[in-house]
């Protein structure tokens, strides 16, 4: 392996972008050549990881200032510095000092960034929710991610002042981390803690809604069920709460929502015979909502078509996943199962190949050619994640 990877450094001219691309023609060459191709190809996967691991000698004097631009500032050091001196009270359970900590990081963080009219900081979780957000709630605006994370900071910042019972305080807190992340679901969910600590019911039930609003995976819209389910309980009135579960469990599978389900019944044998109708009766006279924001359903499949369209095929299928579970879309379910009939037919083809090739192999060997062999895959079969799954069939969006 060492020789490989010296025999291939040899022939870098030191030019980052024609190095890249002689390492790319490579893999190319390799794809054709039996013998040893695995070894080779792991050879140059060293070689180009050697070289995005910033190797200066790599790269071209316009990199290397591109690099030097991104250093971090004499502010973002210090910020740096007192986030460690945060998590050091915070380990040590030093709840003054961590809340006076956050206290001076807050203005040191908000400053770094300022959203105008052409540009809003955000501070996302995932590229997922950046995209989401864009594409709902941005407008026309260009949607960047601030250099901290600062959601979390407010959000560690409210769980230290609810432990100061300053529940108005920490309040505020949350709609600051809401404020800089639209989409966090853990903001939302401690305002819906103190909410219900303070049994101000409405605003709990307003605010489930809002959570609902940007829930986008199944999951998250059983739990907002569960959630409904959970005051309804609380306020006696028994077949809503079953209805709302009901609905949690007709998105996801839960078995402790199951089991709910089956104390209800026993409690209640009748309730056994409330049908779909009666449940989505029930769920409009308590205001509920039923069913995803539209508007998020539309995003996820501007983004899995992308995704698609770049042959980014499991990443879109977990999306596809996602919809169906959330729509019970016949449409989507057989986009899901085109796509595996696509990478079927591909992976059979790749099969037809190799037992050509192993035909060749074995025609040569036989008329006095030296054998070779090799367990090497193209870059295609390389990158692929995993085999391909069946689609399954979705029960009735509530059974």
């Amino acid at each position: 392996m060492e020789n490989k990877i010296q025999v291939i450094k040899k022939n870098l001219t030191g030019d980052y972008k024609k190095d890249v691309e002689f390492l790319n023609s490579l893999y190319d060459q390799e794809n054709k050549i039996i013998e040893d191709a695995k070894a080779t190809i792991d050879a140059i996967n060293i070689v180009v990881e050697e070289i995005n691991n910033n190797d200066n000698r790599f790269k071209t004097e316009d990199e290397n200032n591109v690099e030097e631009v991104q250093e971090q500032t004499v502010e973002e050091q210090e910020i740096d510095k007192m986030i460690d001196e945060l998590f050091e009270h915070l380990d040590n359970e030093s709840d003054d000092e961590a809340i006076k900590s956050i206290e001076e990081i807050i203005p040191k963080i908000e400053s770094l960034t300022k959203s105008d009219e052409d540009v809003l900081y955000c501070s996302f979780k995932s590229e997922l929710e950046k995209i989401i957000f864009t594409k709902i709630f941005a407008g026309e605006k260009k949607v960047e991610q601030t250099p901290y994370a600062n959601d979390t900071i407010y959000i560690i910042y409210a769980d230290l002042l609810l432990k100061r019972k300053r529940k108005t305080d920490a309040m505020n807190a949350l709609d600051r981390a809401i404020y800089w992340n639209f989409l966090s679901r853990e903001a939302r969910e401690r305002k819906l803690d103190i909410y219900l600590s303070r049994k101000e019911i409405v605003k709990y039930l307003e605010n489930v809604k809002l959570l609902q609003m940007i829930s986008y995976t199944p999951q998250d819209m059983a739990d907002c069920y569960n959630k409904y389910g959970y005051v309804f309980n609380e306020l006696k009135d028994i077949k809503s709460a079953y209805a709302m579960y009901r609905l949690s469990y007709s998105y996801y599978n839960n078995d402790n929502v199951a089991n709910l389900i089956s104390t209800f019944e026993k409690l209640d044998p009748t309730l056994k015979e409330m049908n779909a109708d009666d449940i989505l009766n029930l769920a409009e006279d308590n205001d509920v909502l039923i069913g995803a924001n539209n508007k998020i359903i539309k995003a996820q499949r501007e983004i899995t078509s992308d995704l698609i369209n770049n042959g980014l095929i499991e990443q879109a299928k977990t999306l596809l996943q996602n919809d169906y579970a959330m729509t019970s879309d016949e449409e989507i379910a057989n986009i899901y199962n085109k796509l595996i009939e696509i990478q079927n037919d591909e992976n059979n083809s790749s099969e037809v190949k190799k037992d050509k090739k192993q035909e060749k192999e074995n025609t040569a060997t036989k008329s006095g050619t030296k054998k070779t062999t090799s367990k090497s895959t193209t870059k295609k079969e390389i990158i692929k994640n995993g085999k391909a799954k069946k689609a399954t069939t979705k029960k009735e969006k509530v059974n």
